[in-house]
Order: C-alpha cells, then sequence, then structure tokens
C-alpha cells in the first residue's frame, strides 16, 4: 500500500476532508466501503450521507440522526414502521394461478435482458 501525504489549511477540518476524500475513491470504485469507513473513521451511513447531493431524497432517509448498528436494524425499524406483513403465499399462488401465460419460459426471460 503507498503512502499519500496532504498539508492541508488550518481553516479546513481533517475529518471533512478525510470524509470527501474517501467518499470520492468509494464512489470511483478505488476503495471498498470498509476501506472507505476506515480512512474517514466514520460509519458507512455517514460516508454515504456525505457523498449524496444535497437533493437527493436518500440524504432524508440516511440522515446522521439515524445511526442503526447495521442494515437489518434500519429495515426492522421500517417494517415496523410501516406496518409490513410480508407477502401472503396463498395471495401470490391464487395471482400465479390466474395469469394466463401462453409464452415460453425462454422468451419470458430473455425479455427481462433487455
Amino acid at each position: 500500500m503507498k503512502t499519500l501525504t496532504i498539508r492541508i489549511p488550518e481553516e479546513f477540518e481533517k475529518k471533512k476532508v478525510l470524509l470527501s476524500i474517501a467518499g470520492q475513491l468509494y464512489l470511483q470504485g478505488a476503495l471498498t466501503s470498509s476501506q472507505a469507513t476506515d480512512l474517514a473513521s466514520v460509519d458507512m451511513n455517514e460516508l454515504l450521507y456525505s457523498s449524496l447531493a444535497d437533493d437527493d431524497p436518500l440524504k432524508e432517509l440516511i440522515k446522521p440522526d439515524n445511526h442503526y448498528k447495521s442494515t437489518g436494524e434500519w429495515v426492522d425499524k421500517l417494517i415496523k414502521e410501516q406496518n409490513y406483513n410480508g407477502l401472503s403465499k396463498q395471495r401470490m399462488e391464487t395471482l400465479r394461478d390466474n395469469i394466463d401465460i401462453q409464452e415460453p419460459l425462454d422468451l419470458l426471460l430473455s425479455q427481462l435482458e433487455k
């Protein structure tokens, strides 16, 4: 691994500079998410938040006061908030039985690739 030394003016906050650099390198694919968060000493939520444009609607969902220990914790919160009960197997089977698909499976799958 190479070492890079950057001298920044006193008026810049080291954390913000590192966060900006790490975010850009992550978005360009030069760093993994783990490497980027280690470089900036932040969690993934903060790294993504800082990388988004100010008008991106995703920013509202991941704003810094919404820290979760894991994606699973965040999903569990959304499930609870939205009163999501999952798919009903019986409903899906009824839909499947009522759909009259005439096309061969190969044709249907090829249409997914377009």
